[in-house]
């Protein structure tokens, strides 16, 4: 069993103290791995068009260092969504950082629509084979997946092919979706016979209307039951995870699918 804390949070400031406070905390209450959701170390994509390269590049480059010392403080790995700034543009990732290396997922699948087009303002590279990042925390085989990467069934075919215990998706989810995204992720928790650690970020935003990013953040297990679930306040939540293995020897949908395949 693994304790791993998601840390529920809006946009983050320059200033490290908020965030040492909790990374602390997290170790204190025995985690060893911390989720962040998305732009939380930056601003949201649609404050960052008006915002010069210098000043995003600023904001990420302090955010990382932050992460890179306190890994290394509190003998963590952290996982957050973070914006590059590269000679060919700005580009969305997710660190791992870990007290002894980086390793960074850029996001391949990104939301095309008319008011949330990050597809048209990310230089992300568009993979025709999409891949599937994936990383072992002690004894759990883990993979990660942005927010609207989860509505894919390709990656889940990975998932239960690669048999992974855990996937956390860090989100910045608004406009009352809250139970679309709470039954979405109990059916692939289920159906793929895998917990799920959902980490949605909090904070209002203003534009044509009034963005509410609600939070709400959530642990799934294997059979697909919400074990534990926040609120709409800055707020850090502890869980434990365990390996899938339970879920996976009861419904063998895995196995079962084999028969059936070329």
């Amino acid at each position: 069993m693994s304790s791993i804390v998601a840390l529920q949070f809006p946009t983050l400031a320059l200033s490290e103290s908020r965030l040492e406070y909790y990374l602390k905390a997290a170790k204190e209450s025995g985690a060893n791995l911390v989720v962040l959701g998305e732009y939380v170390l930056n601003s949201f994509f649609s404050e960052l068009k008006t915002m010069p390269k210098s000043m995003i590049k600023e904001q990420s480059e302090s955010k990382k260092a932050s992460l890179i010392k306190f890994a290394k403080k509190y003998e963590l790995s952290i996982i957050a969504p973070i914006v590059s700034v590269e000679n060919e543009g700005l580009k969305k990732l997710c660190l791992k950082v870990s007290p002894q290396n980086i390793k960074s997922y850029e996001q391949q699948i990104l939301m095309p629509y008319t008011h949330w087009n990050e597809e048209k303002f990310f230089k992300n590279k568009k993979n025709k084979e999409l891949k599937l990042f994936t990383f072992t925390h002690e004894n759990l085989k883990c993979a990660l997946l942005f927010g609207f990467e989860a509505h894919f069934d390709v990656f889940w075919q990975m998932i239960m092919k690669k048999k992974v215990d855990l996937v956390i998706i860090p989100t910045a989810s608004t406009f009352e979706s809250n139970q679309r995204w709470l039954e979405l992720l109990k059916t692939r928790a289920f159906l793929n016979s895998t917990s799920i650690l959902r980490v949605n970020r909090i904070g209002n935003l203003k534009q044509e209307n009034e963005w509410k990013f609600y939070g709400d953040s959530f642990f799934i297990d294997a059979f697909g039951q919400v074990q534990e679930q926040l609120g709409e306040q800055e707020e850090m939540l502890v869980v434990e995870v365990n390996k899938a293995n339970e879920a996976r020897n009861l419904w063998a949908f895995d196995k079962i699918i084999k028969n059936y395949e070329n």
